[in-house]
């Protein structure tokens, strides 16, 4: 053998050696770079073929830095170099590095092919980027790929994904022929648009077609369905798949049990199960975080529990699903206690987690804990994201927090969020909730796009303030925009009548709601009309009403009477309501004390003192007076009756120059709210210590004069309270916002904004 060909034979050797190498998915990073090295040593760099698998080692380590050196260190790099590098971007969700990529393969002249414009498609789908992908659409067309299955079906998902679904049918109609794929993906679209008919249309062209449909045309449409809100559609299609021979894998599984959740249908829930556990499934850990989030949702956190410990190798998603679970079913110590159990054992919590945490304290009334979990996220060096902000601001709006939620409210200024639909409506809600109706609105005007949850939002607010013109209002411009009202529009609207009084306004869009809009009255809107007619006094009215309801009256309904009698303080239907409350919340204190109120307004201290013998029986304590105030970014809570704030003597004197001032100008104290059989200079004490009047005081001490003072109250405010706030708001130059358990009260000049009207 001659040594030209010795050294050729040596040189394909060396070549195989290195080839075989680079093709094991298991090198090391180490083992990469020094092949590398050799390769520039002994010249086999130049063979595209080592050149392409040593670039895709790079990729498959994520070094992406060095795998973009590598690239432009190739003399003539091939259209498989591009292909493997944006390939890994995509993988990554690195979409813009992905297109940086793609346009330096263009500028060299090297045309894409069908491996390349696929993952370029899916770059342009995740940045739904519509501009750069009719683009890359018209390249398609110029390099006549325009028939490949694969090319054509990623540029159909990078239509839907920009909400663009007719282009993508468009794009449909013109192929010549049209496969599973590309079927697949256009019915998925529709299924994730909730166009239930569409769906429907294209699945039978599908069929009379003879395309047949294969799992993944299935899985798109339940998942679709599912992500649409069309819960119902997603189990049927589920069950159809399951009757024509399918056999559901993970995919169909995890989507069908979120949908089942969602449908709080426990009994399909057990079934499903049992198919899991039929096949084999148990151990998917999709699977299982998905079957942990069905059950939390049918309100069933032992076997939510049970199946977390047995099942094995459990990831983050399960326990983000049994955290939210626990604290959807009000269990948020024991969701905290496991949170913190995760971090112990070392589990990386990811957003979801802390999401999850700051929604269930939110919403459990442990407004303050998700404030601190809130910062301790941060300090953990996680950003809030869009989901994050709208679960924390109702926290913020539910202690008034307003310093707070301004924070909150630049924060997503400042990470371009706040735009977001989401968002917004969380902004209009904690505004309103904060006294600052006015904010809520210019918010909502600068909205760019609206969907039912703003119109609602800033509705919501309005009633909640009393005003019902301005609900009202909204009500019908919400229409004219093409936005069609739902249930809970309706609540707010009569939410709204009901605060101003407009008992005939609230019956006509109580009435309205079948007869106009298709809506069947629900549970919160029969407690809207007995609140509605109730104030105005027309009891009679109301608890026929009652009786008449298509379904069983239930504890919001039945409280709604009781506290109109206590308003007009009617004991023969007072008793009646308290009887049904009793049954239906034994251990709600708030229901004996309301009846025991209604007694005493009658002085029947018999009966009051019989209802708190059965109230110490039960082992139940009333609810004391509780009011928070914001000052100087500090929440302070107090007490009726507090005597242990550190300003308590302050306080004192400050209210007892005030009465002074109010008798001096002919206002004595109303001592007919005082519901205890004791002596009237007693009465005017306990009058005194009030929680919302020690708050509103303690405000006037720690502010400069004419700021506004805002107090939230767990209770509704007493009537001599209001009295005596008017009287402060007029004497001190203030504007006090007070929101108790009912509405708004806005006083200013000795006037409040509900009219006396409560």
């Amino acid at each position: 053998m001659t040594k030209a060909k010795q050294a050729l034979s040596l040189f394909e050797s060396l070549h195989r050696s290195i080839f075989n190498s680079l093709n094991s998915t298991t090198a090391s990073l180490s083992h990469t770079h020094q092949v590398h090295a050799h390769v520039l040593k002994t010249g086999v760099l130049e063979d595209s073929h080592v050149a392409t698998k040593l670039l895709s080692q790079y990729a498959n380590h994520f070094c992406f830095t060095d795998a973009n050196q590598f690239l432009d260190s190739i003399s003539e790099p091939t259209i498989f170099s591009f292909s493997v590098l944006i390939y890994a971007y995509t993988k990554q969700r690195l979409f813009n590095q992905a297109l940086r990529v793609f346009s330096r393969m263009l500028s060299l002249g090297l045309a894409p092919d069908s491996h390349v414009l696929p993952n370029v498609a899916k770059a342009c789908a995740g940045l739904s980027s519509l501009k750069t992908g009719k683009q890359l659409h018209g390249i398609v067309f110029v390099s006549g790929l325009g028939s490949d299955s694969f090319v054509q079906a990623s540029l159909i998902h990078l239509y839907l994904k920009c909400n663009r679904i007719r282009d993508a049918h468009k794009l449909f109609d013109r192929l010549p022929q049209v496969d599973v794929v590309i079927f697949s993906a256009l019915i998925s679209g529709y299924a994730r648009q909730g166009c239930v008919d569409d769906v429907k249309k294209l699945f039978k062209k599908m069929e009379d077609s003879g395309v047949q449909p294969n799992l993944v045309s299935w899985n798109g449409i339940i998942a679709g369905f599912n992500h649409s809100g069309h819960y119902e559609e997603a189990v049927i299609m589920f069950r159809k798949m399951h009757f024509e021979g399918f056999i559901p894998d993970g995919c169909s599984l995890s989507s069908v049990l979120s949908a089942v959740g969602d449908l709080e249908s426990l009994n399909i829930g057990l079934q499903v199960h049992d198919h899991v556990i039929k096949q084999g499934l148990g151990q998917d850990k999709c699977v299982a975080s998905s079957l942990i989030d069905m059950y939390g949702k049918c309100a069933c956190p032992i076997d939510m529990s049970k199946l977390f410990v047995e099942v094995d190798g459990l990831d983050i998603v399960a326990c983000n699903a049994l955290v939210t679970g626990l604290s959807r079913n009000g269990l948020v110590d024991k969701a905290l206690e496991m949170f913190r159990q995760f971090q112990d054992q070392g589990m990386e919590m990811n957003i979801r987690s802390w999401t999850s945490m700051i929604a269930g304290c939110s919403q459990n009334g442990l407004s303050i804990r998700a404030l601190d979990l809130f910062r301790e996220m941060q300090d953990v060096g996680l950003r809030p994201n869009n989901v994050t902000i709208p679960c924390l601001l109702p926290a913020c709006g539910s202690i008034a927090a307003l310093m707070h939620g301004k924070a909150v409210h630049c924060y997503s200024i400042r990470n371009g969020i706040s735009n977001d639909i989401f968002v917004s409506s969380a902004l209009i809600d904690m505004y309103a909730k904060c006294g600052r109706i006015q904010v809520s609105r210019q918010l909502f005007d600068k909205m760019p796009s609206k969907n039912s949850v703003c119109w609602n939002a800033i509705m919501g607010g309005y009633a909640m303030h009393g005003k019902a013109k301005e609900a009202i209002e909204i009500f019908h411009l919400m229409q004219s925009n093409g936005q069609k009202p739902d249930f809970i529009s309706f609540t707010c609207v009569l939410s709204a009548c009901s605060q101003a009084g407009q008992t005939e306004e609230g019956c006509k869009y109580f009435n309205s709601m079948s007869k106009e809009y298709g809506i069947e009255a629900r549970m919160e809107h029969y407690a809207c009309m007995v609140t509605l007619l109730g104030r105005a006094g027309r009891l009679e009215e109301t608890y026929k009403m009652i009786e008449q309801m298509p379904f069983e009256p239930d504890a919001c309904v039945w409280g709604a009477l009781l506290s109109s009698c206590r308003v007009h303080n009617n004991v023969r239907l007072g008793e009646a309501a308290a009887r049904k409350l009793f049954e239906l919340e034994p251990t709600n204190c708030g229901n004996y004390t309301l009846l025991s109120n209604i007694y005493a307004s009658k002085s029947m201290w018999t009966e009051v003192d019989s209802v708190r013998d059965t109230m110490k029986a039960l082992g139940l304590r009333k609810d004391p007076g509780c009011s928070w105030i914001e000052l100087n970014n500090k929440m302070h809570m107090l007490l009726a009756g507090d005597q242990l704030h550190p300003q308590m003597s302050q306080i004192a004197e400050k209210l007892n120059k005030i009465s002074m001032e109010m008798k001096k100008s002919g206002c004595f104290p109303n001592t007919d709210f005082v519901l205890q059989d004791v002596e009237e200079q007693e009465k005017e004490q306990i009058l005194c210590g009030h929680s919302e009047k020690l708050a509103v005081a303690l405000g006037l001490l720690n502010t400069p004069p004419g700021s506004t003072l805002q107090v939230i109250k767990n209770l509704r405010i007493c009537g001599d309270c209001h009295t005596v706030i008017k009287f402060i708001s007029s004497f001190e130059g203030r504007e006090i916002y007070v929101r108790d358990t009912n509405r708004f009260h806005h006083f200013k000049d000795g006037v409040c904004s509900c009219g006396d009207y409560w």
